[in-house]
């Protein structure tokens, strides 16, 4: 397993000038918001709190934004500490980790990948969100979340983030005992392009991968948030949806090299490249389908695109899109401090509970 980041005295320096034009981006937005048409967030504070991430995603250089996130692990005790229960880690053969949102014998499994760009840990709101999730999904069931702690890019690039998932599944399947019909696959954004990974790597086994799987029975299904599916920054909902969510293409152009590194893009890490004959046999390896997008969002054109993809080989694909909603947006409310549920988040516990 890689190292954590090493942080430069540059890389903290330069966070002062990228927060001062973030403010000011947020407090430009604050007062002409009413005054301009064109899209928008479906709120006005989030409204205002995009155009700062806005200008700090497109200034802020990989090492000041890996400095101003702690790691997933750090993330994951300060939240059971505030949550008031007892943090459980799992350390598979290679060294990778995975966190427990709920007992691990649990009957049923959600085996997560956290969004980030492949850049950023997992967030106290990832982990707000999947924790409410799971106690929402354990009143009427046994269901327990694992989140996988994978190597962050640069430290580790592709195909590693893939032997990680691939790896995090045989582990559920062989150490823990449990069946495939027992465990849905999910991510956002990057973790939902690492679950896409996964299900190629189910119906072509990577030839970098040391994991090869072999299903006995379907996995229960697969959970895609808004998931990043496409690179390049040239579809019209990039133009067309950049004032109505956070992400940028200076973000998303960082984060891919980052990710990739010396690697050719291919069927695997970017998805849309593949044509539905790709995913034949997709659905002998992964039950049903549920992609989520957001209405305003600059990924809902791959995210369709991707989508139409799947269903023509895997017919149980569903998309639902939420009007004006951005990137991840109900997750992105819990790190935002707002409470209760929104219409995405009662989406998906409705669909997962009808699978349990």
């Amino acid at each position: 397993m890689a190292s954590p980041p090493q942080v430069t005295l540059m890389d903290k320096l330069m966070f002062v000038p990228v927060a001062a034009r973030a403010i000011t981006s947020a407090l430009i937005r604050l007062a002409t918001r009413p005054f301009i048409g064109g899209a928008k967030a479906n709120t006005y504070f989030k409204d205002v709190v995009f155009a700062a991430l806005r200008t700090n995603l497109s200034l802020v250089s990989v090492g000041t934004e890996q400095w101003m996130n702690p790691q997933t692990e750090s993330n994951y005790l300060d939240f059971t500490k505030k949550q008031g229960f007892q943090p459980d880690t799992d350390v598979l053969g290679s060294g990778l980790k995975v966190y427990w949102l709920g007992p691990k014998s649990a009957e049923k499994i959600l085996l997560y990948f956290h969004g980030g760009g492949y850049v950023l840990s997992c967030s106290p709101g990832h982990f707000q969100w999947l924790f409410d999730l799971q106690n929402e999904l354990a009143k009427g069931h046994s269901i327990s979340v694992a989140v996988v702690g994978y190597t962050l890019a640069p430290h580790g690039q592709y195909p590693v983030q893939l032997q990680q998932a691939a790896e995090s599944l045989t582990w559920l399947l062989e150490s823990q005992e449990k069946r495939p019909s027992d465990i849905i696959i999910g991510g956002d954004s990057a973790g939902g392009n690492m679950a896409l990974m996964l299900m190629s790597h189910l119906v072509h086994p990577h030839s970098s991968v040391s994991s090869s799987i072999n299903l006995s029975e379907p996995l229960a299904g697969a959970l895609l948030i808004s998931p990043w599916a496409k690179f390049a920054t040239d579809d019209d909902s990039v133009r067309r949806n950049q004032n109505s969510d956070m992400v940028t293409p200076e973000a998303a152009h960082r984060w891919s090299s980052l990710f990739l590194g010396s690697s050719a893009l291919d069927n695997y890490n970017q998805p849309i490249l593949a044509d539905a004959a790709w995913f034949n046999g997709l659905d002998r390896k992964v039950g049903d389908i549920l992609v989520w997008g957001g209405g305003g969002e600059v990924l809902i054109d791959s995210i369709e695109a991707v989508t139409k993809i799947l269903k023509e080989a895997h017919p149980k694909t569903e998309l639902v899109v939420e009007s004006n909603a951005a990137h991840e947006d109900f997750i992105l409310d819990k790190l935002l401090g707002y409470k209760g549920k929104n219409e995405g988040t009662e989406l998906v516990e409705n669909w997962i509970k009808a699978r349990l």
